[in-house]
């Protein structure tokens, strides 16, 4: 016969040994607080993932040079907030019409000059041609590197720019307007011989603002008359004026 006393102990040894066993770590309570921990711990990191989305964070050093949002703002995805202007090396962005693009080649120096400040120029090299064409435009992009930038130079600021493509010793050139259809393979000047104009077939080169280099069909000292002057015609007698 068990006594009273000893039938509690029993009891109270049965149930440590229970609490034991779901205490290890393949037993029931350990596996629902590791698992609780596990939640809590991807929940704090979806708050920290939301709290990230609260701060603007720049991709590099630079200047801020504008701000289409203010503090508190709701804002949509793919909205531009803010504009920003990378500190290093300087870039400019160039459209040339892509009957140019033969005569591009990485490496080119080329003279710069602001629409803000036309007197004043400075150096930069031809660094990137785009692969593809604008075929709305006809134009390629490039972009130019300029080593010593002047202090005035601002982001989005016009600029001219000339690319030198070539350089040729004792080459005859002409004003543009002086060659009738330079974009075609027929380009012809209007001459003066013995007094009379003469058509004369010509191959144009090298072309830049207001210039056209003539390859072959005219020797240096001939007259040219300009296209402007529409009226004369071929035969007429002209008398150049010097």
């Amino acid at each position: 016969m068990v006594s009273s006393e000893k039938r509690k102990w029993m009891t109270r040894s049965a149930t440590w040994k229970l609490q034991v066993q779901t205490n290890r770590s393949d037993g029931s309570d350990y596996q629902l607080a590791q698992t609780g921990l596990l939640q809590a711990q991807a929940n704090l990191k979806l708050a920290q993932a939301k709290l990230d989305y609260t701060f603007i964070k720049a991709p590099a050093d630079g200047t801020l040079i504008s701000r289409d949002v203010e503090p508190g703002g709701v804002v949509q995805p793919g909205k531009a907030l803010m504009g920003l202007a990378p500190v290093g090396e300087t870039q400019l962005v160039v459209q040339i019409d892509e009957k140019n693009l033969a005569y591009l080649k990485l490496g080119q120096p080329a003279l710069v000059s602001a629409d803000a400040y036309p007197g004043e120029r400075f150096q930069a090299e031809l660094a990137y041609i785009n692969p593809a064409v604008d075929a709305l435009r006809g134009s390629v992009e490039v972009k130019l590197r300029a080593p010593a930038p002047p202090a005035y130079l601002r982001q989005d600021m016009t600029v001219s720019v000339e690319i030198e493509v070539a350089r040729r010793a004792k080459a005859v050139v002409l004003p543009s307007d002086a060659v009738h259809d330079a974009a075609s393979a027929k380009s012809w000047v209007m001459t003066v011989q013995d007094g009379r104009a003469q058509q004369q077939q010509v191959r144009i080169g090298i072309r830049s603002d207001g210039k056209v280099e003539i390859l072959e069909g005219l020797q240096p000292g001939v007259f040219v008359i300009p296209a402007g002057n529409g009226g004369i015609k071929e035969g007429q007698r002209v008398r150049p004026l010097t």
